[in-house]
């Protein structure tokens, strides 16, 4: 049996706002139980880790989160508000691991690359910059 457990650092405020809320995702491949009434919250100025072994659901709970593949039931909220299964690609993106850019790249670059590829205009990129914190890592490399 696999649990997702979140623990918040102590410098993180209980009263700090969520931005997402995912709330009782389930998913089932035939009879096969790949999420199992997932939920949790993410706080504004909170990292997040998802951490379990190999088939434990990490992959398809991204996927389910980010719009990739349905789920049976539950939802994914941003900021109260239900976000629904066909505009999550919109609003959501997702990198899966066996994608990488080049070592050479800098973080801008492929911030840019994906922004083109989802036909973002440029005051969006420089709105998620600002508001992700980006700036100080926009030359190093990834």
């Amino acid at each position: 049996m696999t649990a997702l457990t979140t623990t918040r650092p102590k410098n993180i405020s209980e009263h700090t706002s969520v931005l997402m809320r995912v709330d009782g995702l389930n998913k089932r491949y035939g009879d096969q139980q790949a999420l199992a009434n997932v939920s949790f919250d993410v706080h504004a100025n909170e990292i997040l880790g998802l951490i379990g072994p190999n088939g434990a659901g990490k992959t398809t709970l991204l996927e389910a989160i980010a719009g990739l593949i349905p789920v049976d039931s539950g939802g994914v909220f941003w900021r109260d508000t239900l976000l629904p299964f066909d505009q999550r690609p919109d609003s959501i993106f997702f990198l899966p691991d066996g994608l990488r850019p080049w070592q050479e790249q800098h973080v801008l670059q492929v911030i840019e690359f994906f922004a083109a590829v989802y036909g973002r205009p440029a005051p969006t990129l420089a709105n998620t910059i600002r508001l992700l914190g980006l700036s100080p890592v926009l030359r190093k490399r990834v």
